[in-house]
């Protein structure tokens, strides 16, 4: 939707705006942006793109550092539209792409995205930066109004939910009015677990098992056989005791001879006696 201020018939212009949303303001330097946007918004919901620079590389003219700066212009972006804060976004935004990564930063919250176009003439623009104490100077401000010229020639097809025009001379007459209405954003549903994949495990060892054949029977070990009783001691009988005086000792035995033993009869005949 495009909505002109020259149009309108009243002398104070009322823009409604939704809060949460995206506010882009478009236009070349020294056209009067931050002005216009420090008159009608409150300090915490404008998000300076020069501010990003001076607290990235401490000099908010040093264009070196486009890429950090405007990452810390999303971010900042980002964290207030998770609270459903407004956001308005103080910068050029002459280029496509640049329009394009606010926009989809918004199409992501679910939110409005509106663009604020300043168009101001050239002369008035190098009127105005003349007189800063920080110029940007000539030569890049007629480039970038050429880029203006171009945006605004299609920017009504880059999807914005609303494209004000706001003419120089019709700036001070404008009057934002800002209603709150919470995005109907999704329900966040929890996340389901997601299915382990499908490991191999390691396989135990392999086993090596017998052939099937006949049962084995083996025997059964004995139980250990009782130790022996221990003997009793042995005693030794007494030695017997010397026959008496007048006994004859028994005759030994004769030892075993060639020689016959002699005879026990008396003296034969032939024989004499002394």
């Amino acid at each position: 939707m495009t909505q002109n201020l020259e149009n309108q018939s009243s002398p104070q212009k009322t823009v409604r705006l939704l809060r949460p949303s995206v506010i882009v303001l478009c236009g070349p330097a020294a056209c009067g942006k931050s002005t216009f946007a420090a008159r009608h918004f409150r300090p915490t919901q404008i998000i300076s793109s020069d501010q990003a620079r001076a607290l990235v590389c401490d000099d908010e003219r040093d264009q070196r550092f486009q890429t950090q700066a405007f990452a810390l212009v999303h971010f900042l972006i980002e964290q207030r539209l998770e609270l459903n804060r407004l956001c308005v976004v103080d910068s050029t935004a002459l280029t496509p792409a640049a329009r394009k990564n606010l926009l989809d930063l918004a199409r992501t919250f679910q939110v409005p995205c509106v663009v604020f176009l300043f168009a101001v003439p050239l002369e008035k623009c190098l009127e105005r930066d003349a007189g800063r104490e920080r110029t940007v100077g000539r030569a890049v401000i007629e480039r970038q109004h050429q880029l203006f010229e171009q945006a605004a020639a299609t920017i009504r097809q880059e999807g914005f939910d609303q494209v004000v025009e706001i003419p120089d001379a019709e700036m001070e007459q404008v009057k934002i009015e800002i209603v709150f209405r919470p995005p109907a954003r999704k329900p966040v549903v929890p996340a389901r677990p997601e299915p382990r994949p499908n490991v191999a495990r390691p396989s135990p060892p392999a086993v090596a098992r017998r052939a099937p054949g006949p049962a084995v029977v083996r025997p059964v070990p004995a139980a250990p056989a009782p130790a022996p009783a221990p003997r009793p001691p042995q005693v030794q009988s007494p030695v017997p005791a010397p026959a008496s005086q007048g006994a004859t000792p028994a005759a030994s035995a004769p030892e075993v001879s060639g020689a016959a033993p002699p005879s026990p009869a008396g003296p034969g005949p032939g024989s004499s006696e002394s």
